[in-house]
């Protein structure tokens, strides 16, 4: 019996706990995914879901943002299909800012970006575990 109880508890020390990003196996160009919350976010997508406006209207159904944190306190996204006459734009190195409600902690975030002459837009969001939420101005 003995012997029983101390083969179960070696067995729950050796167990180890990993944790999974809202990616597939396979990141987008130029990230390496690290963290819980890396991934690629899509409206249609219920364990990574993307909830964004542009300009007070709901973003098409085939955007998607790749999101990448190192270190909870920078990130980095891949815009797909959301600007019109534009398939990809990368914004680098934003401040993340842990905030608590409740239980609950967000990353939120906002910036700027100029892409060209003719794309400048401020972005401001947040997000949690399976969920990202932002909001695009155009300038």
């Amino acid at each position: 019996m003995r012997f029983k109880l101390v083969a179960a508890l070696l067995a729950l020390g050796m167990a180890t706990v990993t944790f999974t990003s809202c990616g597939d196996d396979t990141p987008d160009k130029g990230f390496e995914l690290t963290s819980y919350l890396d991934g690629n976010y899509t409206p249609t997508d219920d364990a990574c879901h993307l909830s964004a406006i542009l300009n007070g209207e709901k973003v098409s159904e085939k955007a998607s943002v790749t999101f990448h944190t190192r270190d909870l306190q920078t990130g980095s996204m891949v815009l797909n299909n959301l600007f019109e006459g534009y398939a990809s734009v990368k914004i680098e190195e934003f401040t993340l800012v842990q905030e608590t409600e409740g239980e609950s902690v967000r990353l939120t975030f906002a910036g700027t970006h100029q892409v060209d002459e003719t794309l400048r837009f401020s972005y401001s969001g947040y997000v949690v575990y399976g969920k990202l939420y932002i909001e695009f101005n155009m300038e």
